[in-house]
């Protein structure tokens, strides 16, 4: 499947966006040091022990980012038909629907609260595990939870 010019654009500019979100929102939260001047060889992953540091402004601004690239996907699918796809943003579109931010951060901290040993674990591997996956008949691409990694 081919993916348009604008389409690579729209997902560059969300993660650029998403990134300087989430980099200025670490760098004025006291509690977390991140060194925003480091060339960045890869995403850093926000994990638990990261993620209880955070201010609550800082956490909603994380999952409004997510929010976003959810949406710009289903504007593009709109516009452009043959690329709707069931790919992990689709599940994810499908499993965070209805859900409030406030809801998402509540059940991202009680988590990381219940599971002290998972600290380690990324933050949207928790909202796909807790949140996501429990409303999902199949996985991505429509696989059978069985057959793939949950």
């Amino acid at each position: 499947m081919k993916i348009s010019k604008v389409t690579r654009f729209c997902w560059m500019l969300v993660l650029l966006a998403g990134l300087i979100v989430v980099s200025n929102a670490l760098a004025a939260d006291e509690a977390t040091t991140v060194d925003t001047g480091k060339e960045l060889k890869e995403m850093p992953v926000l994990t638990g022990e990261s993620w209880q540091s955070l201010q609550p402004d800082t956490k909603i601004a994380f999952i409004w980012g997510i929010g976003h690239v959810v949406t710009i996907e289903e504007h593009v699918i709109k516009r452009h038909p043959e690329m709707q796809r069931k790919d992990f943003v689709a599940k994810l579109a499908d499993g965070l629907r209805g859900v409030p931010m406030s809801g998402i951060i509540e059940q991202i901290d009680s988590y990381y609260r219940q599971n002290p040993d998972d600290l380690d674990l990324p933050v949207m591997r928790v909202i796909w595990s807790q949140i996501v996956r429990p409303k999902l008949k199949a996985g991505i691409a429509d696989v059978p939870f069985k057959n793939q990694d949950q």
